[in-house]
């Protein structure tokens, strides 16, 4: 026997003994070899994906990228992790997606005419994207309202700018009036706060995103709405929502809310564009004394 049959058999019975899922795969994406542990984290056994192509563990909407990063790691890789995330997904069985991490080798087979195979280890990282997930979670709310923060909101602002999908913004300032005391313009406090976080979530639909960017300041980012009419129309109603009396304590309270809005990209080709337009918007509403104002309105 070739010496490197030799090799190639021992390398598979300490492959078949292997926690982690291992798959070798040939020249044109098929695998060729799936240790026991595959059955175990994607619910596959050698017979279900031996002679199958590679693009049956990759998700519908990947395997065109997935099958370009492949063909040039197979010309020109060495032995590294797959992709730049720590978190790829794999195909399980009953459909569902595994969260995975997944490292790379070529071989050749010198008695197979230097056939090239690539070895692929799987790694199991649900319990890793789980506290990802919680990770990303924290830091993308704002801690007292529950609500997202200014990063979330830029990232939903980004993932929708490049898509090339349109969205809406209303910039909001709001400010306690206490006619008891004639002070109008007193700081809220946490209470009042986090009651005009929850007003506002009911005036939103689940698409849309509510974020508390600073202390009085809230922004509401409307889904795939590009039309000025139904954006006045939901400031109309942010403002009654928000300006109906709220009990604190054993008292009652009122607040003033300045809305201005702005759509993208009418109003600007970036996030940041279309963030400017609509807290100069609610800037002049607050100057004329106006609930709501459209930026470019004059």
């Amino acid at each position: 026997m070739n010496p490197s049959r030799h090799v190639l058999l021992a390398i598979g019975d300490l492959l078949d003994i292997l926690p982690d899922a291992v798959i070798t795969v040939d020249a044109g994406s098929r695998i060729t070899y799936a240790n026991p542990a595959l059955s175990t984290l994607l619910g596959y056994t050698a017979a279900d994906v031996v002679g199958q192509p590679l693009s049956l563990l990759v998700p519908p909407d990947q395997r065109e990228r997935h099958a370009t990063l492949v063909a040039r790691y197979r010309r020109e890789g060495t032995p590294t992790m797959m992709g730049t995330r720590p978190v790829l997904h794999a195909v399980h069985r009953s459909g569902r997606l595994v969260p995975v991490s997944i490292s790379l080798c070529n071989l050749c087979l010198q008695d197979r005419d230097s056939e090239q195979v690539s070895v692929a280890v799987i790694h199991d990282v649900t319990a890793l994207h789980t506290h990802l997930d919680r990770a990303t979670a924290q830091a993308e709310t704002d801690g007292l309202t529950g609500l997202g923060n200014r990063l979330r909101l830029s990232r939903r602002m980004r993932a929708l700018s490049a898509g090339a999908r349109p969205f809406s913004l209303l910039s909001l300032d709001l400010e306690r009036v206490d006619c008891l005391d004639e002070q109008p313009s007193q700081a809220l406090g946490g209470d009042a706060l986090r009651i005009a976080g929850r007003r506002l979530q009911t005036v939103v639909r689940e698409s849309d995103l509510v974020a508390r960017i600073r202390h009085n300041s809230f922004v509401i980012l409307f889904d795939s709405l590009n039309d000025a009419a139904p954006l006045h129309e939901r400031a109309l109603s942010v403002h009654a929502s928000i300006t109906r009396p709220l009990r604190l304590g054993a008292s009652t309270a009122s607040l003033d809310v300045h809305i201005g809005g702005a759509i993208s990209p009418r109003h600007g080709p970036s996030e940041q564009a279309v963030m400017a337009a609509a807290e100069l918007a609610m800037g002049r509403a607050r100057q004329s004394g106006e609930g709501y104002r459209l930026a470019g309105d004059a």
